[in-house]
């Protein structure tokens, strides 16, 4: 089990560093602009965040709500999410 996590977080790690360096036209001003949400309604839970130590990005990651079975994954970085399959997130 130990080693199965360890190669989803190698996964989501090598998915966030190929998205960021990939990313780097952002639209707005360090891609701090959120996207507009019909009627303000949405998912506010918190996620759940990975700090790393100062001068890496830190990772934040929750279900995509609308979405079963799909996590979403983000950085402090000017980049996308990354989006990807997971069993665990449970409509």
């Amino acid at each position: 089990m130990k080693r199965r996590a360890a190669r989803y977080l190698v996964a989501v790690v090598s998915a966030v560093v190929v998205v960021t360096a990939a990313s780097g036209c952002s639209s707005d001003r360090r891609g701090m602009g959120d996207s507009p949400v019909s009627g303000h309604q949405g998912d506010d839970r918190p996620a759940d965040v990975t700090n790393f130590p100062d001068g890496f990005a830190n990772i934040a990651t929750k279900c995509v709500a609308g979405a079963p079975g799909y996590r979403a994954f983000v950085t402090t970085r000017d980049a996308a999410p990354v989006v990807l399959a997971d069993p665990a997130c449970k409509g």
